[in-house]
């Protein structure tokens, strides 16, 4: 007996080791490759869709079928509200920092601020052996943007006559109820419904530098208000699991997406768990796809570490854009602390403000979240 636990210990141990290693080759074959950033882009037309309003979805590269097991799938896939045990109250919050590299032959602008990223708060109860209900408010889309153009007035001079300015503020919330259905023992359903609502709002300066006034300036705004919904189910157990997700779209300000999925459990590697996500976004119309890759891992019986990589396309690619995370979680009685830091990364075609020369404009965003659940 006592040779059979030490060799339990020990295959444990090398578990812990073969994940932290794949985890480190990752971000190290990763982080080179991507830089920090928002967009002047998306400032004006879709946004950033906030893929970290759950913890553990951002820990895991922005999954959204098995992106929650709490309260918060209300905003995800409401099928894993299954995982409430009896209550579950949920609050989380990131801080962002965004860049934006224009990038031409002789030159590369940068600019870049820090701000809010998410803001999520959530709560949820079992009613019945088959039934779990839950609510919650959370920020789903952010139009942040701060950026500041020098253009020369005559190309043929080098100097720099005029200042263009644009500031975004703003972004989408919803605010839902949703319920999940246990209707067999691996098959599980749900749906959550609500509003998504909110208010982007612009200004814009033009400014000869020559003259002693602001030349002119420009303000609108836009607002939203209309009901959205979520949909999923899941199939399977905790040792291998599939499952898929539908979020609705808002008119011209947020992307419908549908995700499917798939994990497995390794019992022989440390209960290691491994998922595959594949997310298709404004589907039927421009099909941009996401895939994503995620590994979880105990490494103590209150401490979980998660990681992913992933990739996306999006309008005007100059290529790929990747991805990762990191993070995990304590867990302390009926209290539980989430971190996770969730990075993305694009480079795109286009030009950034309309007057401005480019080869191609890099822009991306980081996350530094943080995250407090009760579970009972």
């Amino acid at each position: 007996m006592p040779h059979f636990s030490t060799s339990m210990f020990s295959r444990r141990r090398i578990a812990q080791a073969v994940s932290f290693l794949i985890i480190l080759i990752l971000i190290l074959f990763i982080v080179p490759e991507v830089s920090l950033g928002y967009g002047f882009h998306d400032a004006l037309t879709y946004g950033n869709t906030v893929n970290v309003v759950s913890i553990r979805s951002a820990t895991m590269v922005g999954v959204r079928v098995f992106g929650a097991k709490g309260a918060s799938a209300v905003f995800l896939n409401p099928a894993c509200l299954s995982n409430v045990n009896s209550f579950n109250m949920t609050a989380s919050t990131s801080l962002l920092t965004w860049a934006e590299e224009v990038i031409d032959s002789t030159s590369t602008t940068r600019r870049s601020e820090v701000g809010l990223g998410s803001l999520t708060g959530a709560a949820a109860f079992r009613t019945g052996s088959d039934l779990v209900i839950g609510a919650g408010v959370a920020k789903v889309s952010d139009h942040q943007y701060d950026g500041t153009h020098f253009l020369p007035d005559d190309p043929s001079h080098p100097g720099i006559d005029v200042i263009e300015v644009l500031i975004a503020k703003g972004g989408l919330w919803e605010a839902l109820g949703g319920a999940s259905w246990s209707v067999t023992d691996n098959f599980t359903a749900g749906v959550s419904a609500g509003l998504r609502f909110g208010e982007v709002s612009y200004e814009y300066i033009y400014d000869k530098k020559y003259t002693p006034y602001v030349d002119s300036t420009a303000s609108w705004s836009w607002d939203l208000s209309e009901a959205c919904y979520h949909a999923g189910f899941t199939l399977g157990d905790d040792e291998i699991a599939a499952g898929a997700c539908y979020t609705s779209g808002s008119s011209d300000h947020y992307y419908s997406t549908l995700a499917l999925s798939g994990k497995a459990r390794a019992e022989h590697i440390g209960n290691t768990e491994m998922g595959f996500e594949g997310e298709i976004v404004d589907p039927f119309n421009n099909n941009y796809f996401h895939g994503k890759i995620s590994i979880e891992t105990p490494i103590r019986r209150n401490i979980n570490i998660m990681a992913g990589v992933g990739f996306n396309e999006g309008a005007n690619m100059n290529r790929v854009g990747l991805a990762f995370s990191i993070g995990g979680n304590y867990q302390s009685g009926r209290m539980r602390v989430d971190l996770a830091l969730s990075h993305m990364g694009r480079s795109r075609t286009s030009k950034s403000f309309p007057n401005e020369y480019s080869d191609y404009i890099d822009d991306s965003w980081t996350h530094f979240c943080i995250g407090l659940q009760y579970m009972i």
